[in-house]
């Protein structure tokens, strides 16, 4: 019987180093551009100099249908509904018979990033944009954005979990992250729609959420194949394999 060689960029098979080194790579980037932003909300400067400007901007274009669907995202974007979309996710991958540690993934990922958000906006404790712009009730400090967190920590877990188990081909494996960063964009763009988040909150949002994705699925990747070799370490031994004597 013929089977199909699976993916590089599979569960079925260890992470290369390469991979492993670009996750690290994204991580890293992440978490700096969140700490910039965070020095940018204490001194004023670099990206917060631009929040006024952008909140005018979104404040003055948006109609009362844009804050129509603006809520709709922003309720698909709250915690406690990508939590349940996280766990069918994780059910409906495990009856299919993902590993279940890999299925959780991004209910993993959702809950981590709604800790981290939580702390840090108990630790900044920024204001929110004027209360008289708000087109929604609501509550705890601005920065980061819980919402665009969330996002980004679902979207992207989701889309690589999806990209590592179920999508066999490249073109269906960038369609599935590509959905859920695109998600995650649809989510922080709703709060600056409603006015109830700075702009500079948003992108830290969407900056952590990313990094707990990446940190949470990478790690569960490497650990669900922990003693395999990866896709090159195989290339390679077999090449070194054929060139031995009988």
């Amino acid at each position: 019987m013929i089977t199909a060689r699976p993916s590089r960029f599979s569960a079925e098979v260890a992470p290369s180093r390469r991979a492993l080194a670009i996750a690290a790579a994204l991580v890293v980037a992440n978490i700096t551009l969140f700490v910039l932003i965070a020095e940018d909300v204490l001194d004023g400067g670099g990206l917060v100099s631009h929040d006024d400007a952008v909140l005018a901007w979104f404040v003055d274009h948006r109609t009362d249908r844009s804050i129509r669907v603006a809520k709709l995202v922003s309720t698909l974007g709250a915690f406690v509904s990508l939590a349940i979309v996280s766990a069918l996710i994780g059910i409906w991958l495990w009856r299919r018979g993902s590993q279940m540690l890999l299925a959780a993934a991004p209910l993993v990922s959702i809950s981590l990033g709604s800790l981290a958000s939580t702390v840090a906006k108990s630790i900044f404790e920024r204001e929110r944009p004027p209360i008289d712009v708000h087109a929604t009730t609501v509550t705890l400090a601005a920065f980061p954005s819980g919402h665009a967190t969330n996002g980004a920590a679902f979207g992207l877990a989701a889309g690589l979990t999806l990209a590592l188990t179920v999508a066999h081909h490249r073109w269906s494996k960038s369609l599935v992250v590509a959905a859920g960063l695109f998600f995650a964009a649809l989510v922080g763009i709703s709060r600056l729609v409603l006015a109830v988040h700075w702009l500079s909150d948003v992108v830290a949002g969407w900056a952590l959420g990313s990094a707990v994705a990446l940190s949470v699925v990478v790690a569960i990747w490497w650990l669900t194949t922990l003693g395999q070799a990866s896709p090159t370490e195989s290339s390679a031994h077999a090449a070194g394999g054929s060139g031995a004597c009988p």
